[in-house]
């Protein structure tokens, strides 16, 4: 068993090599996501490279590798000598307090043997500073530090020194910047999720390579009020008066730079096609609620240069549901890029439709907007955003 550490101790290290794991008991379908941030002595990072996430698993210098999702492996002999800390840290949606087991990590070498508890309930923060590794007088050291900021990763970024829109969200094409950096100087680092928090938050995403490949938006609710509910179990609580249960359906409406307008949805079988015109493919229907992983649309970014919009929404087939209690939430995910999630998070009551997000083509980059805009049908909601489609009724 290793030495147990209390928040705000430091014990020196005696092995170079070590390996840092995360670990959480009942998280409650919580969102975590775990990074290491490698610093300067000025407490800031000095380059896009010293942040090691997800989408970012390795530092060029091989002294911090992310394994898995909760696990870094730390050589602190490659730590080049311009870069004094190392901070973990820890990101939890909707907030630590979802974490009512609270977390841990384990610091473990060959001789060093370090371990840490720390609480969830009654904590607000979203993200956390685990602990760090930090260099003095040319020895490494460990401290726990157990600081959370309630803003999420926005804050966090910013005390080290990395710059977010005014939207609170990372800009995603980050530039490198030379190391050591000069005084306050900040770098935009490109995360492993960004959520668009409020209605009308937009992020850009450029292309790495010639196309964007497969783009994949996904729909997913909370499908059970208790284990094995099915969907009629899950909105009978929110049904307004109608107790045949709720069929929820993904779509879109887009519209090509030549003109060429169309829907994809299951309401009148169009599934659409990922490989022909118009490039986008609605898999399946779930009408039973069975289906863990929600609801799939795939666009085919090679493609994505002729499109100039696409309009991603939910569709209440039966039924009638107060939107917000569904914790409905769009992910829209392309390779290279980081994940971007949406959460129809504001009221809908007695409205059957929800745009969720606008996909825009804007000199080639994926501009991806939040909507959550509610409306009584399609045709109310084509009105607004101007599609111009001829409406008549359709059944699955």
């Amino acid at each position: 068993m290793g030495t147990q550490l209390i928040a705000g101790q430091n014990a020196k290290l005696n092995d170079a090599q070590l390996t840092f794991s995360l670990a959480v008991g009942n998280d409650q379908g919580a969102s975590l996501d775990a990074s290491a941030i490698l610093l300067a002595n000025t407490g800031k990072v000095s380059s896009d490279d010293d942040f090691i996430f997800f989408n970012q698993p390795k530092h060029p210098s091989g002294g911090v590798e992310q394994k898995d999702g909760s696990t870094f492996s730390v050589d602190l002999s490659k730590v080049p000598g311009h870069l004094e800390r190392i901070a973990f840290v820890l990101t939890v949606e909707p907030g630590l307090s979802a974490l009512s087991s609270g977390y841990r990590f384990d610091l473990k070498g060959n001789a060093d043997q370090f371990e840490f508890s720390g609480q969830g309930t009654g904590r607000q923060e979203k993200s956390l500073i685990v602990c760090e590794l930090y260099r003095r007088n040319g020895e490494w050291k460990v401290k726990v530090v157990d600081q959370g900021f309630a803003g999420g990763m926005a804050p966090l970024a910013e005390h080290f020194g990395v710059d977010v829109d005014s939207n609170s969200k990372p800009a995603p094409t980050p530039t490198p910047a030379p190391a050591p950096p000069k005084p306050q100087e900040k770098l935009s680092i490109n995360l492993s999720k960004i959520t668009l928090d409020k209605k009308g938050d937009t992020i850009s995403l450029e292309k790495k390579s010639a196309t964007f490949g497969k783009i994949h938006v996904n729909l997913n609710w909370d499908q059970t009020a208790g284990a094995g509910a099915s969907k009629k179990g899950l909105f009978g609580s929110l049904l307004g008066g109608k107790q045949g249960g709720v069929d929820l359906d993904l779509g879109c409406m887009f519209e090509f730079k030549d003109g060429t307008k169309g829907i994809v949805q299951a309401l009148g079988n169009n599934f659409g096609s990922l490989e022909r015109a118009p490039y986008i493919f609605l898999d399946g229907d779930d009408r039973t609620g069975s289906v863990n992983q929600g609801e799939n649309l795939y666009l085919n970014g090679q493609h994505w240069g002729d499109i100039k919009r696409v309009m991603i929404f939910a569709f209440i087939y039966e039924g009638v549901a107060n939107w917000a209690q569904t914790n409905g939430r769009v992910s829209i995910k392309a390779p290279d890029q980081p994940e971007i999630e949406i959460r129809m998070d504001a009221s809908g009551k007695n409205e059957n439709f929800c745009v969720i997000a606008m996909l825009e083509n804007q000199n080639g980059a994926l501009n991806i907007s939040k909507e959550v805009n509610y409306f009584g049908s399609h045709k109310p909601a084509d009105n607004h955003y101007g599609f111009g489609f001829q409406w008549k009724a359709s059944t699955k």
